[in-house]
């Protein structure tokens, strides 16, 4: 049997993640002819097919490739731990940690937990992918997260959590000027009568319309975005309510507006956001002294982190 390389399991794994061929060599920055030719020897290399290539429209992984996929997975996560421990017991701790975190939130928390944790480990690289939380998650299982900052929601048992702050309760966001945003409070009901601007990403949209629905209320939804900044702009234009978890620092929103934050009084479901990781992945020593530093870091006691079990 010929010898083969972590890279070529790289380029192989790669190219089963994005399904193509050429979008791996976008990816990767490789030419294609030099994936082809990695992936034509690890089939030399093992004897059998890894991967069927249809014309025109990517590739599919052969029975025996998914198999060859799960253990070139294994190996090549095993690799990379071994590299980035290796490098953080150097003199100068050095190594990378990649992070996914999901979109709403990323603004408000990352900057802060990067900045501080520079300023401690300068020489560990620290790369951030937000998105939404479906994206996060298969960005975990795939090994391409260290660590990921997502909301306690709709998650399976496949991880383990760090509770990054107290559990938040929902709050609702209002026109400056409009009659409910005088009060110190209000109701699921009143702000059912309005119309919603609804956060339309997985899983807050379902959060969120579930909230109303257990106490039989349906608003109705006017206008809905992806974008948490975009549905606060709606807000402060006059177009609706909106009930929302995350809550920025200022009441302003990006054209200008002012928007107020509301108390809701009925009884609902918490949001808590967590840093998690796959419970068969042990982190790396660089990972693990990020979330050593999260637990360790206050941010004018807006955050602490504590073991859940």
């Amino acid at each position: 049997m010929r010898n083969f390389t972590l890279k070529q399991l790289h380029y192989f794994a790669t190219v089963v993640e994005t399904e193509s061929i050429a979008e791996a060599s976008r990816k990767l920055h490789i030419a294609q002819p030099s994936i082809s030719i990695a992936i034509k020897n690890l089939e030399d290399t093992f004897g059998q097919q890894l991967l069927i290539r249809h014309h025109a429209q990517g590739v599919s992984l052969t029975p025996g490739g998914r198999r060859f996929y799960i253990k070139a997975q294994e190996l090549l996560r095993l690799s990379y731990e071994f590299q980035q421990n290796s490098l953080a017991d150097s003199d100068i701790t050095s190594g990378k940690i990649t992070i996914g975190c999901f979109e709403s939130v990323a603004p408000l928390y990352i900057p802060k937990l990067i900045a501080g944790f520079k300023n401690v480990y300068p020489e560990i690289d620290v790369q951030l992918n937000d998105g939404e939380q479906h994206e996060i998650m298969s960005g975990l299982h795939r090994g391409q997260f260290d660590l990921a900052l997502l909301y306690d929601l709709e998650l399976d048992n496949s991880i383990k959590k760090d509770v990054l702050n107290a559990p938040d309760k929902p709050y609702a966001l209002l026109p400056k000027y409009h009659p409910l945003a005088m009060k110190s409070s209000v109701t699921l009901a009143e702000l059912s009568r309005e119309p919603m601007v609804l956060l339309d990403v997985i899983p807050s949209k379902n959060y969120f319309l579930n909230i109303f629905a257990e106490k039989g209320l349906h608003p109705k939804v006017a206008y809905s975005s992806p974008s948490i900044e975009m549905v606060r702009c709606m807000v402060g234009q006059g177009l609706g309510f909106s009930v929302l978890v995350t809550k920025p620092k200022s009441n302003m929103t990006y054209d200008g507006k002012e928007v107020a934050y509301v108390e809701i009084d009925d009884e609902m479901e918490d949001s808590t956001l967590i840093m998690a990781h796959l419970k068969i992945n042990e982190p790396t020593v660089p990972a693990r002294l990020f979330m050593d530093y999260c637990r360790d870091y206050n941010f004018n006691n807006e955050m602490s982190l504590k073991q859940v079990v």
